[in-house]
């Protein structure tokens, strides 16, 4: 590959990266919660009941920065951790309250909402090739192994296909 086709493989995926950063739960939410956070609580939903350290593998971050966005959770009354409710007593699971659930749904409402909105700009022929694109990309992204903890990120809809 040359270094000009190199140079703009680069820029679109920048420039992807920082458009889908506005398209999160930063930008459709006032809850206040980062994206980071949106998507822990997300999976937590599918998750519930799990390890910390398992919803971090799930999570593709480590468990001390899972850790420290539970925290974050916790303080405002969408999760609560329970020290010694599986067979290793010093192990934590994690739960989504009510509050977290209510968060969740209206997450999720804006998120489809926003989604909408992006497929409704595509021409309706062209959405099949493009979801495929992404597939592709997101399969080279995960392959590479250059991005996050080097293990692929599991999609939510294998996380509920597991539930």
């Amino acid at each position: 590959m040359s270094t000009a086709e190199v140079q703009n493989w680069w820029d679109e995926l920048e420039r992807l990266g920082r458009i889908l950063g506005q398209v999160g739960p930063d930008e459709v939410c006032c809850e206040g919660l980062s994206q980071r956070q949106c998507a822990i609580l997300r999976i937590l939903v599918a998750r519930e009941g799990t390890r910390i350290s398992d919803l971090a593998t799930v999570s593709g971050i480590t468990p001390s920065a899972m850790t420290r966005v539970l925290e974050k959770l916790e303080a405002r009354g969408l999760v609560e951790r329970v020290r010694g409710a599986q067979t290793d007593g010093r192990a934590a699971m994690v739960r989504i309250t009510e509050e977290g659930s209510r968060t969740r749904k209206l997450l999720d409402g804006l998120m489809i909402q926003r989604t909408n909105q992006i497929l409704s700009s595509i021409p309706a022929k062209q959405r099949p090739q493009i979801l495929k694109a992404l597939t592709i990309l997101n399969n080279a992204i995960e392959s590479a192994g250059c991005c996050a903890l080097n293990a692929p990120v599991e999609r939510l809809t294998q996380i509920e296909e597991k539930k």
